[in-house]
């Protein structure tokens, strides 16, 4: 009998002549393989709001298979700032809109994935207590640089904005 490492290892023949060895020591447990990441905090600095007021988000979150996670922030509705990366998570400023369209609620997500491409989500809802967008309203922006022009309208219940596209005249402003 001999010892490394920890282990105790025996040598001893076996019924038909061969060596046996059996080694034996400290149990380990493993580690799952293929965990997604878990989220262990969030929070957000408001429940209720209204038209360009604004909320900081953040998460924590950790990976049992100890790789480096990455987070990816987007909103329903609203604008979010350049997120930030905390020690052990990240979080973003989102800022209210003018207006909410009917049966719409502000919600900001946030997926963390590993490097495995597990992932989880956390999901921020916030109370609107500002004006309903009326129907139909369109919002124009030109791009700076660019001759496209899109008209946006509102998408009740969606998840994306809906739109059009067109070429504009050079003389636009």
């Amino acid at each position: 009998m001999f010892a490394l490492a920890g282990c105790q290892h025996d040598v001893a023949p076996s019924e038909s002549g061969a060596a046996r060895i059996v080694i034996s020591g400290p149990r380990v447990a493993p580690v799952a393989p293929e965990v997604a990441p878990r989220i262990t905090s969030a929070f957000q600095t408001a429940r209720t709001i209204g038209p360009g007021h604004s909320a900081r988000v953040n998460v924590r979150a950790m990976d049992p298979e100890d790789t480096t996670l990455r987070y990816v922030w987007e909103a329903t509705v609203g604008t979010l700032g350049k997120p930030r990366a905390l020690s052990d998570g990240s979080e973003a400023l989102w800022t209210a809109p003018a207006c909410v369209a009917a049966q719409q609620t502000p919600v900001v997500h946030v997926r963390v994935t590993n490097a495995a491409g597990l992932e989880t989500r956390q999901t921020f809802t916030l109370s609107w207590t500002g004006p309903t967008c009326p129907l139909g309203k369109e919002r124009r922006s030109r791009v700076p640089n660019a001759s496209v022009q899109l008209a946006l309208g509102s998408n009740p219940g969606g998840t994306a904005r809906v739109g059009s596209e067109r070429p504009l005249p050079e003389d636009v402003p």
